[in-house]
């Protein structure tokens, strides 16, 4: 005998007036049903080994790190990772996971599996944003499994980027360029079609926008842009810690040398220097075959306390100048992409999949 278990995950029709909150002025468009069969017959309960080596947590400034995968499936492959009002959120293709940050021992929870392929994981005031790339972008709503879809006027989902700006706006960035909210949603003006738009941040009343031209600054809510930096190529993983504005740029050829650069700039974008130079010698470089160049890709960048943490193919290294010098606290074997993420005094270093 077998009990079905009926799951509904219902997405709201129609918008709302704009004068209610953005949870509930925006509504979803599909209907998804989900099936669960559980057998009467008795069956053997088998002990799953532990995860491990997938996250690790350092709450001591990088000199210890205390691998935290427990309880999450043993073949799980993340994709991206978020740090997000307490939580620490994990994703996987269709799947999304947390952990409260303030446990010493993170239990991870699986949310919800999805119809939608997740490919971005991004703040919000009251939550995360889901974005699925060709399909749009969602408002997760906090404490449950609704997707509230914020793209039906917007007319291009190739989303790359989400940012809830201070004053409530929103701002997307597509293969086509950027586009701005002020209505929640229900509404975009598209206020840059150059190039593409692939991440975003914003501070102290200014905007900073990677493109795959270059690095752009708006000192007047996004509706007017100008590059900045263009020298380095394409600009990606913009952020704002510690007074100071970072990115991650191309910085030249990869085909022949592909070994990209960690830029900051401490005048509110208007000029930007380059803080990895000492990660370009010796021990941080990688022979990618006999013969061929060498190559040294940076994977993300953050402030956690004193340091700068700055993680590539061989691990995580930290500086407590700046950038002006590093020193490798997590060394990595295999070439995996390290994401890093943030609460309180702990940092996270998770091994993820694709770029």
């Amino acid at each position: 005998m077998q009990i079905k278990i009926l799951a509904s995950l219902l997405f709201f029709q129609s918008f709302v007036s704009c004068q209610q909150g953005p949870d509930q002025a925006l509504l979803s468009e599909a209907n998804s049903v989900l099936y669960a069969s559980v057998s009467a017959q008795p069956v053997e309960v088998k002990t799953r080994p532990a995860t491990t080596n997938v996250v690790f947590k350092s709450t001591d400034g990088g000199q210890t790190w205390q691998d935290v995968s427990a309880g999450l499936p043993g073949n799980v492959s993340i994709g991206r990772v978020l740090a997000n009002d307490g939580k620490i959120f994990l994703s996987t293709e269709k799947a999304l996971y947390h952990s409260d940050c303030g446990s010493e021992a993170p239990i991870w929870e699986k949310e919800t599996t999805f119809d939608i392929e997740i490919s971005g994981l991004f703040s919000g005031q009251t939550g995360p944003y889901i974005s699925s790339y060709e399909k749009g972008f969602f408002k997760k709503v906090g404490g449950t499994d609704v997707l509230i879809p914020l793209h039906r006027t917007l007319k291009d989902k190739t989303v790359r980027t989400v940012l809830e700006a201070p004053d409530g706006s929103l701002f997307v960035g597509c293969e086509s360029g950027l586009y701005k909210s002020t209505d929640s949603g229900n509404n975009w003006k598209q206020v840059f079609s150059e190039v593409g738009v692939n991440s975003l941040v914003a501070a102290e009343g200014v905007l900073i926008c990677g493109t795959y031209k270059g690095l752009m600054r708006s000192t007047d809510g996004g509706d007017n842009w100008d590059y900045v930096l263009t020298e380095d190529g394409s600009a990606w993983n913009t952020s704002h810690q510690g007074g100071r504005f970072f990115s991650l740029t191309q910085g030249g050829n990869w085909q022949d040398h592909p070994i990209n650069r960690l830029r900051m700039s401490a005048d509110g974008g208007k000029t930007w220097q380059r803080v990895d130079e000492s990660l370009s010698s010796g021990q941080f470089i990688f022979t990618r075959e006999v013969g061929a160049s060498p190559s040294r890709m940076i994977n993300d960048i953050k402030l956690s306390g004193q340091y700068l943490f700055c993680s590539n193919e061989a691990g995580i290294f930290r500086s407590s100048d700046w950038g002006k010098s590093w020193e490798p606290v997590f060394t990595e074997s295999g070439l995996k992409l390290l994401q890093l993420a943030v609460s309180g005094n702990a940092i996270y270093a998770v091994k993820v999949i694709g770029c």
